[in-house]
């Protein structure tokens, strides 16, 4: 698990230009180093080239390996050459006439990159041009001509956890030197980034998982065990949902604007904690592993209108919410598994709404774990390779319709599975908790703030005790739709 810690320092006197002049130079290098890349230069001639030509002189050879590996991540990343070093906005503004020339250097100029190595010649491991020293709150950059800065971390009193982890790093680098540790420096922040290592599985208890259903305004979260009854049987041992509306609704600022700055550093600090409680929830139920969707979401019009749009290519919180419950789960122990969503929320809300009390999208996370507890794989369906594609198949219709999007193999066999049920137009319906508010128990908890008052991310967890056992007629039908596809 790769773990980044990012934060603000005090330079020492003679650091600023140094910094500036090794980062203008190390900037150049990358933007060469790619361009060669691009331009078809194997990557093993590629330190020749770049120690014969001007852009590699002034430097010292750990940083121009160290810009060299920044190179091949973004020609990995961007094979095709047309990237913009600097931002594709700053690019247009400068073409305009809106950004001077100095704005634009200033936009182009990249953070000093210096890559790990564990095995390093100084008296402490981890990097070759940079010394940990958390005891005093500093890291000592070797610059050039034998010149040592030192770099003053502003940590607050707050920061408990960065002191844990950075002494630590410190400690293992010293005693074991296994730690490779990265070092961005800018001109206000100073980023480490390394490896932790593996953490052992946690002792869960068999045949019990934490299903999560996530949206881009809400999440739920079901525990599921295997029921005593056969197989396809299962019990649901607590629930609950999580609510972040707030979050993405769309404020009509601009990204800069103070508003919008302080609306996005509120949400990832919620949703940080967010992901935080979800990975607690885990090791209290002692879950063997946490089950989400297997989702593979890129910008593209989904025909389903502007706002759905928004919320799946803008909003939806990959960064916010999946990076950290991932990192959280894996500190925690708990295995990560993915299943195939399809209709999981139609037969959550269909079949357990009701007969579990279980609102929307809690009832879909009690479907997710219930795959992943009696996992079943459908076989691909089977095109003629032989018939042709109507005439018309690959037009652009005329009447400007919205075209309906293709039923390709990602549904899988569920959708034959959805189409047994024969479910009526008003049973296709979402749950939600003011449906299910009569058959609920008296005395459940309303919607309250996860961590404080002030926190825009409202929990509901009721406390029912565990289910009746459910799910074995679908697995049954399940079963039997396969068998029909085979």
């Amino acid at each position: 698990m790769t773990r980044t810690l990012k934060l603000p320092y005090e330079p020492t006197e003679g650091l600023a230009q140094v910094l500036a002049d090794q980062r203008r130079r190390q900037g150049r290098l990358i933007r060469s180093a790619y361009r060669l890349l691009a331009s078809g230069l194997a990557q093993r001639d590629l330190y020749q080239a770049l120690r014969s030509h001007p852009v590699g002189k002034g430097l010292h050879t750990w940083l121009v390996l160290s810009g060299i590996k920044k190179a091949q991540a973004l020609y990995a990343r961007f094979p095709s050459g047309r990237i913009v070093f600097g931002g594709r906005r700053a690019f247009l503004e400068r073409a305009q006439g809106r950004m001077s020339r100095e704005e634009w250097r200033s936009a182009r100029l990249m953070p000093l990159y210096i890559e790990g190595h564990a095995k390093s010649y100084g008296a402490q491991g981890g990097n070759h041009l940079i010394t940990l020293d958390i005891a005093s709150e500093r890291v000592i950059y070797h610059g050039p001509d034998s010149r040592d800065f030192t770099i003053k971390l502003r940590l607050s009193r707050k920061s408990r956890d960065y002191r844990r982890r950075l002494a630590q790093l410190q400690a293992r680098c010293e005693a074991l030197r296994d730690v490779p540790f990265t070092v961005s420096i800018d001109g206000t922040e100073i980023a480490l980034t390394w490896a932790e290592p593996a953490v052992p599985s946690a002792c869960g208890i068999s045949g019990r998982v934490l299903g999560l259903d996530l949206n881009p305004a809400r999440l739920g979260w079901a525990v599921v065990e295997k029921g005593p009854t056969g197989p396809g049987s299962c019990r649901c041992v607590s629930w609950g949902v999580f609510e972040y509306p707030d979050f993405s609704r769309r404020l009509g600022f601009a990204s800069d604007d103070p508003r919008s700055v302080a609306h996005t550093r509120k949400r990832r600090f919620e949703l940080a904690i967010l992901a935080k409680k979800v990975a607690l929830l885990a090791r209290h139920h002692r879950v063997s592993a946490a089950v989400t969707e297997a989702l593979r979401f890129w910008p593209k019009d989904h025909g389903k209108g502007r706002r759905f749009n928004r919320l799946i290519n803008q909003v939806w919180f990959r960064r916010g919410l999946l990076e950290p419950l991932t990192r959280r789960l894996a500190s925690a122990g708990v295995a990560r598994v993915e299943v195939n969503p399809a209709y999981s929320s139609k037969m959550g809300n269909h079949l357990w709404a009701d007969a579990l009390r279980v609102p929307d999208p809690a009832c879909a996370a009690v479907e997710l774990a219930r795959r992943a507890l009696w996992p079943l794989r459908f076989p691909a369906p089977q095109r003629d390779a032989a018939q042709l594609p109507k005439p018309n198949a690959r037009r652009q219709r005329k009447d400007g319709a919205r075209a309906r999007p293709r039923k390709g193999p990602a549904l899988g066999g569920w959708q034959g599975v959805w189409s047994q049920l024969q479910p009526k137009a008003a049973d296709a319906r979402r749950r939600s908790r003011a449906d299910l508010r009569p058959l609920l128990p008296a005395g459940n908890p309303r919607l309250a703030p996860l961590v404080n008052p002030r926190s825009r991310v409202l929990r509901y967890e009721p406390r029912e005790g565990a289910s009746l056992p459910f799910g074995r007629d679908l697995y049954a039908l399940c079963m039997g739709v396969r068998s029909i596809a085979d």
